[in-house]
């Protein structure tokens, strides 16, 4: 007999108990206490912010997750489309569009209440029609004003594959002068679909040029040397610099609630951002750019502050709490202003933003 040992017994280490990541722990209870409602104030740590441009319109090709109603606040427009036999309309966007259903939620009645599809990452929501609540679907209406424009990687096969399925074809796949091959079909739900592939980049020019005579004039903008800049608001404004100032521009945006004004990268490289005007839509002007260590005028990230005055910082601190901003100062009423309310978080790069309803003189 071998008294050799067996390996997994030497491999084996003895079970010890780990405690949870205490940042695990407060991000969860942070969830959990913003979906339930509560009234306690939880105390998250720092998201690390994906690096995209802030200028990017396409739309992620990463396969969505179910999420509840009203669970993801970023300002996006999507697609709800009413249709009569919600249930069948599913397994046909299904079939015929490769959709892939994350949830759905069904009436005591049958009817769809409400529903959610990812196709090739554009995310669609669907329901059956309520007429008595003003949801009217296509059937019910005897047409639809609205196309949903899905962009493909093979707009024939799916076109083909859609007509296959039991949709009418309205004008076949065609190349376009703007650089898309795409055809037009309705679905047996009565909605309208524009199946788009891109097949090679037209500028505007050139699109203009191979629509002149087509009944059709497209107009590009003016140069920018004939572009009256805005007129920024009188008073000081503050100022914010980032390593990194699109993913700076994307807090200040969709989470905490500022709106770009104005925006210049550099020609070279469109993730520098040279100068940018974001506005408060309350009023207020914050100026954000790219760390230049040189600069003598910048402020390394994660030395600067601000303050921002609202009516509303209860919805402020909402947003941010969503997107597990570094929490500094909860929620409390201010020693200098009784009854109100103020908070203070670190963005992505250290900075701090304060934000309350105090707007002095009291």
């Amino acid at each position: 007999m071998s008294d050799r040992r067996d390996p997994f017994e030497a491999l084996a280490r003895p079970v010890t108990p780990v405690e949870p990541d205490p940042a695990f722990v407060r991000s969860l209870k942070a969830r959990l206490t913003a979906r339930l409602g509560l009234d306690t104030v939880p105390t998250v740590p720092t998201i690390d912010l994906p690096r995209r441009s802030p200028m990017t319109t396409t739309p992620s090709a990463t396969t969505s997750t179910a999420t509840t109603a009203g669970s993801d606040r970023t300002a996006v427009a999507t697609p709800y489309l009413a249709v009569r036999g919600g249930v069948e309309a599913l397994a046909w966007y299904a079939d015929a569009l490769g959709a892939v259903e994350t949830f759905r939620v069904v009436g005591d009645d049958g009817r769809l209440g409400h529903a959610e599809l990812d196709i090739g990452g554009a995310r669609i929501m669907v329901s059956d029609e309520y007429p008595d609540i003003g949801v009217h679907s296509p059937s019910g209406l005897g047409g639809t004003s609205v196309s949903i424009h899905l962009t493909v990687s093979d707009v024939d096969a799916s076109f083909d594959r859609a007509i296959a399925a039991g949709a009418t074809a309205s004008s076949p796949p065609a190349d376009q002068p703007h650089g898309s091959r795409h055809g037009t079909l309705v679905d047996p739900f009565g909605h309208r679909w524009m199946l788009s592939q891109l097949i090679e980049d037209v500028d505007l020019d050139t699109y203009a040029a191979r629509a002149s005579g087509s009944g059709f004039t497209v107009e590009t903008p003016a140069p920018a040397s004939s572009v009256t800049p805005p007129t920024g608001e009188p008073g000081i404004w503050a100022g914010l610099s980032y390593r990194d100032a699109p993913a700076g521009l994307r807090f200040l945006v969709d989470v905490v609630g500022f709106e770009v004004q104005s925006l210049h990268t550099d020609p070279d490289d469109p993730e520098v951002v040279v100068h940018c005007e974001v506005r408060w839509p309350e009023g207020g002007v914050v100026q954000v750019g790219t760390y230049v260590d040189d600069n003598e005028f910048m402020q390394a990230p994660g030395e600067q502050a601000i303050y921002v005055i609202t009516s509303d910082p209860r919805a402020v601190w909402e947003r941010c709490v969503t997107s597990e901003a570094e929490v500094l100062r909860p929620p409390e009423e201010p020693g200098y202003h009784p009854g109100g309310l103020v908070f203070a978080i670190r963005d992505p790069e250290g900075n701090i933003l304060s934000f309350g309803d105090y707007a002095g003189g009291t």
